[in-house]
């Protein structure tokens, strides 16, 4: 039986985990914290996750939420100007539908079910020379420590990676209404975008304490109009900030926000990172190497919603080479064959998440004008957040733009 440690325990590590566990590995992963750690400490990313990865982890028993939390397929984006005028909307459904789970109690019941089916789960810290002897005692390491420290010792990728700064600054909000529920439904996922400031998603949210609640997600372009936020301590503040920008940038969204309140004081997340993409390999020595997986050398602002998504997805490739290897050693060729495998699919990923940090390019303004005109169109454009590879190369390039609107709109549409 062959061994595979996993160093992290987030979205891609214990899903890659659980998988090759049903598969008859030997798995072990290590983390820093307990999953009761996990479970009592400070709010994480609001992930969102669209069909196909919700279809990955029922193959695998782990959407333990169907049930209880509230899935959503309505899908709205709005835009406006920073003069506070509403510009224009694309209202669709996405296929199937999606859901945000708080990861704190996710990963929580994943340990317990993955320690509970014969997984090792060990707790320690662990350094760069305790990776080289997971090495020697194991057929493959894989680093799953997101933002983590482990993760900087793999090495940017400058011909994958776009940015050098952060592109948005974050903050991230549990809220409910508990005065009004039938001003502030939250049923559907919704962005919000204001040309030259930033944009607000909001989507259903399954709080870890069993609160049907909400996440609103603000994401500003540093020194914009939506950048206030700084000197806010406490998500009370941050709501009361959040409700002023929403008054003065959005009054025409003012209203489902009014009597919003934050479930706890403490149930928000702020702060700023740089989009990167890693080299997927570290080499120890001259013979023992690790490899990368999820924001660990991928790593995308959460603006298309695409983090969570992205790990599940390189999590079931990952599992499916390692299986498809068989007793082959897991050298640092292979290691770098299957990352390249996932970037196929990733490449576009990150390309929508920099289409939608950028001022919009003309074609994909007509792109988003002949959505609101053609339903088809503002379905393709929607049911894209599920698997953006479909999105391209209409979304990348001005003349397959102009060919995918053709091809689209009737003739009366066509000729306005």
């Amino acid at each position: 039986m062959r061994k595979i440690a996993i160093m992290g325990a987030g979205q891609s590590g214990l899903h890659l985990a659980i998988r090759l566990l049903k598969s008859g590995y030997d798995v072990t992963i290590v983390s820093e914290r307990t999953a009761e750690e996990i479970f009592n400490g400070p709010p994480t990313g609001a992930t969102y996750l669209f069909n196909d990865s919700l279809l990955l982890e029922k193959e695998l028993g782990l959407d333990l939420w169907n049930d209880t939390a509230c899935h959503s397929t309505a899908f709205n984006i709005n835009f406006g100007t920073p003069d506070g005028n509403y510009a224009f909307s694309i209202n669709s459904k996405t296929s199937k539908p999606g859901v945000s789970i708080d990861q704190r109690l996710k990963f929580y019941q994943w340990i317990k079910l993955f320690v509970k089916n014969g997984g090792k789960f060990i707790v320690s810290d662990t350094t760069p020379s305790d990776l080289l002897a997971c090495t020697e005692q194991f057929d493959l390491v894989v680093v799953s420590s997101g933002k983590g420290p482990l993760a900087k010792l793999f090495e940017r990728d400058d011909n994958k990676s776009t940015h050098e700064k952060p592109a948005r600054k974050l903050v991230q909000l549990h809220i409910n209404n508990f005065e009004h529920p039938e001003k502030t439904k939250f049923t559907s996922i919704t962005l919000d975008a204001v040309m030259g400031a930033g944009e607000i998603i909001t989507a259903p949210f399954y709080q870890k304490d069993d609160i049907q609640c909400a996440f609103l997600l603000i994401e500003s372009i540093p020194g914009g109009p939506m950048d206030i936020f700084d000197d806010a301590k406490s998500g009370t503040e941050l709501l009361k900030k959040s409700k002023e920008m929403l008054r003065s940038l959005l009054p025409w969204r003012y209203q489902a926000f009014e009597n919003a309140d934050i479930i706890r004081d403490d149930a928000f997340l702020k702060g700023s990172f740089t989009p990167i993409v890693r080299k997927p390999v570290v080499h120890l020595n001259s013979t023992s190497s690790v490899l990368g997986i999820g924001d660990t050398v991928i790593l995308n602002d959460p603006i298309v919603g695409q983090g969570g998504n992205n790990a599940t997805k390189m999590a079931n490739l990952y599992a499916q080479e390692i299986i498809k290897h068989g007793d082959k050693p897991f050298d640092a060729a292979w290691m770098n064959k299957t990352f390249d495998k996932f970037w196929e699919y990733s490449k576009h990923v990150n390309r929508f998440c920099d289409i939608f940090l950028s001022p919009p390019a003309p074609y994909v303004v007509d792109i988003l004008q002949a959505a609101i005109q053609q339903p088809e169109i503002a379905s393709d454009f929607v049911n894209g957040f599920n698997n953006p590879a479909g999105l391209f190369p209409w979304l990348g390039d001005e003349e397959e733009a102009r060919m995918y609107i053709s091809g689209k709109m009737t003739p009366v549409q066509a000729n306005g």
